[in-house]
C-alpha cells in the first residue's frame, strides 16, 4: 500500500501518524493556517469577507490532496466525532493549526507598521477578535452569530468535501464562498472568525480579547457538533465511527474504538501494517449489500458509500441475483 494520500479525497485524507505522508500533512496544515492568518488578519475592513473567503479557498486547494485541507480545528473536530477522521490525527492536526495561527500572528506583527509594539499588551493587533471588533451586539449574539456562520461553513464542508469528495472538484471554492457569505452577513457584528485557530493565534501574540475568546470558540465548536449531527442524521456516520466499523468489519467494541482513535484496523486484519479504512472497501461493500437484502434501515449507509465511491446495489438487482 502506498503512503501517498488519495488525491481524489478532500477533508478525509489520512495515513499512519508514523508515516512520512502524515508529517508532510502536518507541515501543510501549519503553513496553510499560518498564511490564512496573515492574509485574513491584515485585510482591509471593506474587503475582509472577500479576502478571507478567497484566501481559504486558495489554501484548501493547496492542501486538499496532501493533508485534506482542514485548516480549521472546528472542521477537524467535527469530522473526527462523526467518524471520518481518526482521533489521534485530529488532536495533532488541531495542535499544528493553532501553532500555525500563532506564528502567522507573529509574522503579521512584523509586517504591519506599528504592530510589533502591540505584542503582549492586550491591545487590538492585526487579526484580533476582541471588544473593538464586536459592534453593538450582546455576548449571546456573538456566540449565536459565530455558531450560525460556522454551521454554514462546516455544512458546506460536509456537503462538498465529505459526502462527495474530490480534489479536482469545486469543493475548496465552495467552502471559500461559504466563508465569504457568512463574513458578509455576521462579520459586521463579530468580525467572522469561524475558526478557533484564528481566534487563539492573535490572542497568544497580542493578548487581545481574553474576555470574549470563549464566546467565539464556544459558538464555533457548538456549530461543529450541530453540523455533524444534521449530516449524520441525513446521510450517516463515517466509516471510522465505532457503530459502523464494528458491524462492517466484524470488530469487537475495543477494536472498533481503537480503529476510531488511531485510524488503524486491528493487526489481525492487516497484511502490511500500514492499512487504513480505505483498504477495506470490499468488506464495507459486502456489509452494504447484506444490509440491503435484509431490508434493514440504511440511513447510515448512504454517506459511507459515497465516501468510498461504492454504489449500493438496487433492491431489484439483488433480488435478481438471488433468483
Amino acid at each position: 500500500m502506498s503512503d501517498t494520500v488519495d488525491k481524489d479525497s478532500v477533508f478525509a485524507n489520512y495515513k499512519s501518524v508514523f508515516s512520512r505522508q502524515f508529517a508532510v500533512s502536518l507541515a501543510v496544515e501549519f503553513v496553510g493556517v499560518m498564511f490564512f492568518q496573515i492574509l485574513g488578519g491584515t485585510s482591509a475592513p471593506e474587503y475582509a469577507p472577500y479576502v478571507n473567503g478567497f484566501a481559504l479557498a486558495v489554501w484548501i486547494y493547496v492542501a486538499a490532496n496532501i493533508s485534506g485541507g482542514h485548516l480549521n480545528p472546528a472542521v477537524s473536530f467535527s469530522t473526527a466525532v462523526c467518524g471520518f477522521y481518526p482521533v489521534i490525527h485530529t488532536v495533532i492536526y488541531i495542535a499544528l493549526q493553532i501553532i500555525g495561527a500563532i506564528v502567522g500572528a507573529w509574522v503579521t506583527a512584523g509586517l504591519v507598521p506599528g504592530a510589533s509594539s502591540l505584542i503582549g499588551t492586550g491591545a487590538t493587533g492585526p487579526g484580533c477578535f476582541d471588544r473593538s471588533v464586536i459592534k453593538d451586539v450582546t455576548d449571546g449574539q456573538v456566540f449565536g452569530w459565530e455558531c450560525v456562520m460556522t454551521f454554514t461553513l462546516i455544512s458546506c464542508v460536509y456537503a462538498c468535501g465529505v459526502a462527495k469528495p474530490g480534489h479536482g472538484s469545486h469543493t475548496p471554492f465552495a467552502v471559500g464562498l461559504a466563508l465569504l457569505a457568512s463574513a458578509g452577513s455576521g462579520g459586521q457584528y463579530t468580525g467572522a472568525a469561524l475558526n478557533p485557530a484564528r481566534v487563539l493565534g492573535p490572542r497568544a501574540v497580542f493578548q487581545c480579547g481574553k474576555d470574549v475568546t470563549g464566546l467565539y470558540i464556544g459558538g464555533q465548536f457548538v456549530a461543529a457538533l450541530l453540523a455533524m449531527s444534521v449530516f449524520a442524521f441525513v446521510s450517516g456516520l463515517g466509516p471510522l465511527n465505532p457503530f459502523i466499523a464494528k458491524r462492517a468489519l466484524q470488530l469487537s467494541w475495543p477494536e472498533a474504538v481503537y480503529l476510531w482513535i488511531t485510524g488503524s484496523p486491528p493487526s489481525r486484519l492487516q497484511k502490511t501494517g500500514r492499512e487504513n479504512i480505505n483498504d477495506f472497501k470490499q468488506m464495507f461493500s459486502e456489509y452494504y449489500a447484506s444490509e440491503t437484502t435484509s431490508e434493514a434501515p440504511t440511513s447510515h449507509i448512504f454517506n459511507v458509500e459515497r465516501f468510498f465511491g461504492i454504489r449500493k446495489p438496487a433492491a431489484n438487482a439483488v433480488a435478481g441475483d438471488a433468483a
